[in-house]
């Protein structure tokens, strides 16, 4: 048995040597590692959460109406009453206001218009008007007029379905149109009226919030 001639390693590939001192070279390098290390992110997948600024909150109790032309919002708390938001969408500008019941015709004291529907609706499209002065553009919204007493069927207990109605004929009589509502059920609502963009978060008592 013959023993076959020893035969040499073949020479080490040029390009692999290259490759690893490359390779070698970027890791060494610090702008190198974090050019080829770093993870790479693309511009439209990174998201800054930048919190918003906070707004100044106006508070409305009952019986009571607030206009405002500044960055505001106009908070109150609503069971069987109604929060009538209205946005002036040209000025920037709007109101708000906590009705207790639909008609003033029920009381001969007139001490109180902005408790009525009947009499804060017009009220409260008046100061608009005379705030945007030449022009104005008015819409309106709508939040409460719950059953605060669900398991109690006196019809006459059911004020808030009857602050709702009393309401809705006030705009149409002073040409408001009315966007959005959010009206009814037997729970309490939280209302946060944002005056420059016209929206209204609101909060219910299950602490569930939506945007109208």
């Amino acid at each position: 048995m013959q023993i076959p001639p020893f035969q040499p390693l073949s020479p080490i590939n040029k390009s692999v040597v290259n490759f690893t001192k490359m390779a070698q070279n970027s890791v060494n390098s610090p702008t190198a590692t974090k050019k080829h290390l770093a993870p790479q992110f693309s511009q439209s997948k990174v998201v800054q959460n930048h919190a918003a600024p906070p707004i100044e909150e106006v508070r409305v109790n009952m019986a009571e109406m607030k206009v405002e032309d500044r960055p505001v919002a106009l908070v109150t708390n609503v069971g069987s009453c109604v929060a009538v938001c209205i946005h002036d969408s040209i000025n920037k500008c709007g109101g708000l206001a906590h009705i207790m019941l639909p008609s003033s015709t029920v009381t001969r004291n007139k001490s109180f218009p902005l408790k009525y529907a009947d009499t804060a609706v017009p009220a409260l499209t008046g100061a608009l008007r005379k705030l945007g002065k030449s022009s104005v553009a008015l819409s309106a919204k709508m939040v409460g007029g719950a059953n605060m007493f669900p398991n109690m069927r006196s019809i006459t207990l059911n004020v808030g379905e009857k602050n709702v109605e009393a309401v809705r004929q006030a705009l149409v009589a002073e040409g408001v149109r009315l966007l959005a509502e959010d009206v009814g059920g037997n729970c309490g609502r939280r209302v946060s009226f944002n005056v420059v963009d016209g929206s209204v978060h609101v909060r219910n008592g299950r602490r569930e919030v939506k945007i109208i």
